[in-house]
């Protein structure tokens, strides 16, 4: 009988510490506290749950991104290969500031790149991704930058064109290796990602000029036959990304599909 009372209490404790394991202890914010449930993320105040997110997994940090005390709150939501990006403040009262619809891409830096004491978002995007006939795997990675404007946080990118993961100057050097090599799939990457770096930056005129004269015919053919697609595509992409919720349930309904 005592063996089956030990049986019993180590598959007893076994079960307690799965069940710690896949519910992180309560995360502590100012006045809220953060509790992870399989599947489900609330941010509480008083014993009362204020947001509730639903998702895969959850990555929870504390950064500052207005330059003044208590420090906000941003919450990745991971499901399978697509994450979305939520951030929140207290300052005010609670509510959120951003929430960026990363997809295969998210945020990739939290940093304040004009020193302005206000951090910047910088974000990827893949938005090229299955686009022009290239592989997934060599889709041209793009990033916006993303900034406080006094209401709520707008693409500011054209503002600092050779800030980024990747600008103009990245693209131009993987071009000339992809062309050196004759690595056809790589230079129609490249160049699609100058291009579309350029629109995003406000200089799609100096990057097309520059590859309208730089670039072997077929590939200018095929830039050209995709320029229409590719400015519609970067266009619609930003609005599909970027929104704010007031909801008490989180994700919010889709602005876009995909």
């Amino acid at each position: 009988m005592r063996v089956l009372i030990l049986a019993a209490a180590l598959v007893l404790s076994g079960f307690t510490l799965a069940q710690t394991a896949s519910n992180p202890a309560p995360i502590s914010w100012g006045q809220y506290t953060i509790r992870q449930e399989a599947g489900l993320l609330r941010i509480i105040r008083s014993d009362r749950t204020q947001v509730e997110i639903r998702g895969g997994r959850f990555e929870v940090k504390q950064v500052e991104l207005t330059g003044r005390a208590p420090v906000e709150l941003w919450i990745n939501e991971i499901s399978g290969p697509n994450t979305t990006a939520y951030f929140f403040t207290q300052e005010q009262g609670f509510r959120n500031l951003l929430i960026y619809r990363g997809r295969t891409a998210g945020v990739l830096e939290v940093r304040d790149v004009n020193n302005d004491r206000r951090a910047e978002i910088i974000v990827g995007t893949d938005v090229f991704a299955d686009f022009g006939g290239l592989p997934r795997e060599v889709y041209p990675r793009l990033t916006y930058i993303l900034a406080w404007d006094g209401v709520r946080y707008v693409d500011a990118t054209a503002r600092f064109p050779t800030l980024g993961f990747r600008t103009l100057s990245y693209y131009r050097e993987a071009l000339r290796d992809a062309l050196i090599q004759r690595d056809d799939v790589n230079a129609r990457s490249a160049a699609l990602g100058y291009y579309g770096r350029g629109l995003i930056t406000g200089q799609a005129e100096e990057a097309k000029k520059w590859l309208m004269a730089n670039t072997p015919q077929e590939i200018r053919r095929w830039l050209l036959d995709l320029e229409g697609e590719a400015i519609r595509a970067i266009y619609a992409d930003f609005a599909c990304r970027v929104t704010v919720s007031y909801s008490r349930n989180l994700p919010p309904r889709p602005v876009c599909n995909g």
